[in-house]
């Protein structure tokens, strides 16, 4: 019975938690900091807000207007005879020097119909831009495998048109 009371008295000193014996120990030995009441002010330098002055994001694709959009497909027996989708339109650029070219991959959403996505890629002006307006001519060809009921051309984030008058030539 002596042992077990012993054992008792033992397990309650050793679930006991001992506060104030020593401060809280780091991983490596040193003693925790104590944590700042309140977290220091915003901005932590005067005058530091705002870092800049605002400037809206740029813009993602520098085609300021498009026209002309077709999109027809080229179904005419002949050697390789596979269903090629052309695609042609014109678009502008604020400034001289841009070089506006379709991506060579297309997209395709299986729905009821199946619509088709082209993209343009823009290249920076290389060199010194002129500040003229240019209107690009442009046009590319694509093999189809399925019949597709429009096209969607983006830039960017940006939608330029829809075709949804696809005629088909055989």
């Amino acid at each position: 019975m002596k042992r077990i009371l012993a054992a008792l008295a033992l397990l309650l000193v050793a679930g006991c938690d001992t506060y104030g014996s020593r401060p809280s120990q780091g991983p490596y030995g040193e003693p925790y900091p104590a944590p700042a009441p309140y977290p220091e002010p915003y901005p932590p330098q005067p005058g530091a807000y705002p870092p800049q002055p605002y400037q809206p994001a740029p813009q993602d694709c520098p085609i300021t207007t498009s026209s002309g959009w077709t999109a027809w497909i080229n179904a005419m027996p002949g050697p390789g005879g596979r269903p090629i989708l052309i695609v042609t339109g014109k678009v502008t650029t604020a400034t001289g020097g841009y070089q506006v070219a379709f991506d060579r991959v297309m997209q395709i959403r299986k729905a009821a119909p199946p619509q088709a996505f082209v993209t343009l890629e823009v290249a920076e002006p290389t060199g010194p831009a002129s500040g003229a307006v240019v209107t690009h001519q442009v046009r590319w060809e694509w093999p189809l495998n399925q019949p597709i009921g429009s096209v969607v051309v983006r830039c960017g984030q940006e939608t330029l048109a829809e075709i949804t008058n696809i005629q088909t030539a055989y």
